[in-house]
């Protein structure tokens, strides 16, 4: 336990020597001669008002000087001495409703396939702080970095094609993810980039975001969903609503492995369940630069009980005061 203004503790000390030399005026008789009254003998409740009073308003002060140097409980949790910070970027547009991705029941779409991956991937992620951008025609914020890697988990399961609306804004994504990053300590940040890899709309193109990047020093690792071309659902299945059968998807490597290039990081493509779990294991040993981070302090404020037995003291001493106590001149 600490104290903020440990200082403040001498505050009773004081109090005692006030009250020794300031000694109060004794109360004069309203008789001619008040010897008479020496003589009578001092029962339990005369020995006992003085100490009994004097021993409230002490631990009356007591516990307010103590609450006014705000007692703390302090915790140090121990975090992991190495953390990364990584910020995935996922596309939500209307193309990522192709059904490209092979399964044990046919096929299924490549949010699906991206979800379900993207998942396991930040469940392994335990001391690391994940976070989350959705772009479509625009890029949103779902999630800033954070250590609860349950939450992003469970922001990763509410995705589902257009829900940014149709376009591909790779580069308004990226941007995004920049800003994040850009006033976060430490040197071990990275981008995980995870679309189908045709940019269509947004302000800023996928280079110039990735040449943004190289100057802050972020990596981005960029990693290409699909088989390359795929037959996209109609008006059913609730992937791309109102979209005609048989559109297909592309699929541009060319862009995403430029983009990989230019920041350090890497490209990968994952075709499948298992190419996803073959990327992710070798992220691993890309990411090796890891930043130290400070152990976390939960500090508990303390005042409240001692400002709480200051008042009941002071309240019995008053009550005693006006009923056993009670002095009448």
């Amino acid at each position: 336990m600490t104290f903020e203004h440990p200082w403040l503790l001498a505050l009773p000390l004081l109090y005692l020597l006030a009250r020794a030399l300031v000694r109060p005026r004794p109360l004069a008789a309203p008789f001619p001669s008040a010897a008479f009254l020496s003589a009578l003998p001092r029962t339990l409740k005369v020995r006992a008002c003085e100490p009994t009073l004097l021993l409230l308003s002490i631990i009356t002060v007591a516990a307010l000087s103590g609450a006014a140097a705000r007692p703390q409980r302090v915790t140090v949790l121990e975090t992991p001495r190495k953390a990364r910070n990584i910020m995935l970027v996922v596309d939500a547009s209307n193309s990522m409703s192709a059904e490209d991705f092979p399964t044990s029941f046919g096929h299924a779409s490549r949010m699906e396939g991206v979800k379900a991956a993207v998942s396991e991937y930040v469940r392994g992620r335990r001391g690391d702080r994940v976070g989350l951008i959705v772009f479509g025609n625009t890029a949103y914020l779902q999630c800033p970095l954070t250590s609860d890697t349950s939450l992003v988990d469970q922001l990763v399961q509410g995705l589902y094609p257009r829900m940014a609306g149709d376009g591909t804004a790779i580069g308004d994504g990226l941007g995004l993810a920049l800003k994040r990053l850009r006033g976060v300590p430490g040197e071990s940040k990275a981008i995980i980039l995870i679309t189908d890899g045709v940019n269509t709309a947004g302000q800023v193109g996928p280079l110039k975001a990735a040449e943004v990047a190289k100057e802050l020093g972020v990596q981005i690792h960029t990693i290409g969903v699909g088989s390359g071309t795929a037959t996209m659902p109609g008006a059913f299945l609730g992937g791309a609503i109102g979209a005609p059968p048989g559109m297909l998807a592309e699929f541009d490597e060319k862009t995403l492995r430029q983009m990989a290039q230019l920041t350090g990081g890497a490209y990968f493509n994952a075709s499948s369940l298992e190419g996803f779990q073959e990327v992710y294991r070798k992220l691993e040993k890309l990411q090796e630069t890891e930043q130290d981070q400070p152990d976390r302090r939960l500090v508990e404020e303390l005042y409240p009980y001692l400002v709480l037995v200051a008042l009941a003291a002071y309240l019995l001493g008053a009550l005693l005061k006006s009923t056993l106590f009670l002095r009448i001149p």
